[in-house]
């Protein structure tokens, strides 16, 4: 149902511990470990059917799991970190564990404190031409002449 905004995020999912660069205003952010595995859940397709159903599965999943469910969702698309995608049939498989530790609560815990830097990174420097080749203001107004 959802997939990642690759337009303008980057994700990587290690350890379920997820970590999300919005390219356009350097903003990253952290999913907790119950939150990482679900976003994985999301990433590999799963609809939010399946994950609510297979948590659901787990001992001393709590009654509102649902509500839990959605608010993560809709975090997710307030930040614009997934958008609507195809869903494939690929069932989730929850680490107990993992989700337990959290106590079933996903959050997405959001950082400006490396904003300047990720901004600085010369990707942002692409010219449409040139590709990534840097151009030095000398070079271009004598280019330009």
């Amino acid at each position: 149902m959802y997939k990642l905004n690759e337009s303008k995020m980057f994700a990587d999912v290690t350890n379920n511990v997820a970590i999300i660069i919005n390219s356009e205003t350097g903003i990253y952010y952290a999913l907790n470990s119950c939150g990482s595995v679900v976003f994985q859940a999301i990433l590999d397709g799963c609809s939010t059917q399946s994950i609510a159903d297979n948590l659901k599965k787990i001992e001393n999943c709590p009654s509102d799991v649902d509500q839990k469910l959605k608010a993560f969702i809709d975090d997710l698309l307030q930040k614009e970190i997934i958008v609507e995608g195809e869903q494939t049939s690929k069932i989730p498989n929850f680490d107990e564990v993992v989700v337990k530790q959290d106590n079933f609560e996903m959050k997405v815990l959001e950082y400006a404190d490396a904003q300047e830097m990720l901004l600085a990174d010369p990707i942002h420097d692409v010219d449409e031409k040139e590709g990534w080749q840097p151009v030095f203001k000398e070079e271009k107004d004598n280019n330009d002449k």
